[in-house]
């Protein structure tokens, strides 16, 4: 058993390592179907459920340090990579369908909340809110929403939140991946056009060529990101927790009702994706490699998150009726999506990423993206840029609602 905290922290990304080289460099199938993503989670989960290693007070405060200051910096360079408008030249039906989505699930969520609440713990609704996060957006805003509910390393609703996240959504990727060669049924059923979105595939296209930078990397990129990362994590950190809300605020206070709404973990994540969405707009965006660092953090923030997660502390009945849960808000999902294509006669194409950009983000959209169109990965991937850009808000007003239920 492992108690050390270097030897646990190199374990950790080793084996992160490990997973991703089979996946980006091997290319293994297995990948084509579960992002490496999800066997991160599963593989910290396992680790800590056979301990692996021991959950010292010293390693958890580690872990619950650690992820606490890399998820500003990775929420910042994961947006600053991709201009937020450049969504918006997608079309508008691809836009609208993304939000009717987005809708559909928080819906979703509030109405088998509420129908199954007499079953659930009283945590339920952080389990709900986190889960919602990572649906709406992805795994970057599932480690923000829990920073910004103030949820703990390990706790009940957090081990929930993943087991439903991993399950159903890998789930539901294996099933809109297997819908692919159905699409002619599908748009008849729909009544879609699909010159339409060969037209978005084209300017694209257009656009991705138009962008290209082709320079090498340089020493000043990764100073710059590493410098900038960190300044920007460091000055929300301070906005979020000690200016905006630093406790303790009463109806004195300048905005009081703006500041308490979220607590300062809240603001703290908020402010780092409002930097990130405004850096992208700048030339800041130039930069190379920003989201390559950001992406490394997103791995190790879910990796430390996952390897805090003891399966063996939580009741497998009470995990079932949440699994179910989480199939039921995805069936209420694809009975709006259905009704949705038939009304605006939308693509196949359309609807998948729409929907997996919600359910699966910036992480699996793209990869559904790629097994319908090569073209389209861009557009997966910005649609579950767009998701990141919102899915922490949304989370965190969907807390608030229901907490009221």
């Amino acid at each position: 058993m492992i108690t050390n905290v270097f030897s646990y922290f190199s374990l950790l990304i080793l084996f992160i390592t490990a997973v991703l080289y089979c996946e980006k460099k091997l290319k293994l199938k297995l990948f084509k179907v579960i992002p490496g993503l999800t066997f991160i989670y599963f593989g910290g989960m396992i680790g800590a459920t056979m301990h692996v290693w021991e959950l010292t007070p010293q390693l958890s405060s580690f872990i619950g340090q650690l992820k606490y200051f890399l998820l500003p910096m990775m929420l910042f360079l994961l947006l600053l990579k991709n201009d937020i408008r450049d969504v918006f030249k997608l079309g508008p039906k691809l836009m609208g369908s993304f939000l009717a989505v987005t809708a559909s699930i928080l819906i979703g969520f509030v109405i088998v909340f509420i129908a199954l609440k007499s079953r659930f713990d009283a945590d339920a609704w952080q389990t709900f809110s986190i889960l919602s996060s990572s649906w709406v957006g992805g795994s970057t805003n599932m480690a923000a929403a829990q920073a910004g509910l103030g949820v703990k390393d390990g706790s009940q609703a957090l081990t929930y939140a993943f087991l439903m996240d991993n399950i159903c959504a890998s789930f539901w990727l294996v099933l809109l991946i297997s819908l692919a060669p159905m699409r002619e049924k599908f748009n008849k059923f729909s009544g879609a056009n699909s010159d339409e979105v060969d037209k978005i595939i084209t300017q694209i296209h257009a656009t991705a060529a138009k962008n290209e930078d082709k320079r090498d990397y340089e020493f000043m990129d990764f100073m710059l990101t590493l410098g900038l990362g960190l300044g920007v994590a460091g000055i929300v950190l301070v906005l979020g927790k000690q200016v905006v809300n630093p406790g303790g605020l009463t109806g004195e206070n300048i905005l009081f009702g703006l500041r308490s709404f979220f607590s300062g973990s809240g603001w703290v994540v908020i402010l780092a994706t409002m930097f990130g969405i405004l850096g992208s707009m700048t030339p800041l965006k130039k930069i190379k490699g920003t989201d390559h660092v950001g992406s490394v953090l997103l791995y190790v923030v879910v990796g430390l998150i996952a390897t805090a997660t003891d399966f063996s502390t939580i009741d497998m009945g009470q995990a079932a009726i949440y699994i179910v849960a989480g199939v039921l808000v995805l069936l209420f999902h694809l009975i709006v999506l259905l009704v949705l294509a038939k009304i605006f006669k939308l693509d196949l194409y359309i609807c998948g990423i729409a929907s997996q950009a919600n359910v699966g983000g910036s992480v699996s959209a793209p990869i559904l993206a790629g097994t319908y169109d090569e073209a389209l990965i861009p557009a997966g991937l910005m649609m579950g840029i767009f998701g990141s850009a919102i899915g922490t808000v949304t989370a965190l007003m969907l807390a608030k609602i229901l907490m009221t239920l």
